[in-house]
């Protein structure tokens, strides 16, 4: 969702919020991490090939800048 709002030109901001971290608070595998680090390559690709106007990839499909 991020990577379309940028696509269509719109500001992004960030918003602090007081968090608490502790040792069981969260945590993931290195199964998932993977898998995660492999799709934010595969959208990232995905975006860039779309701004250069290569592809418009399915998640850019119907958004124009």
């Amino acid at each position: 969702m991020l990577s379309q709002v940028i696509y269509r030109g719109f500001n992004v901001g960030e918003i602090s919020c007081p968090a608490k971290y502790f040792p069981d608070a969260s945590s993931i595998n290195v199964y998932r991490s993977i898998a995660y680090g492999f799709g934010v390559l595969k959208t990232s690709i995905s975006f860039r090939l779309a701004r250069l106007g290569l592809d418009r990839g399915t998640i850019f499909e119907g958004l124009l800048r």
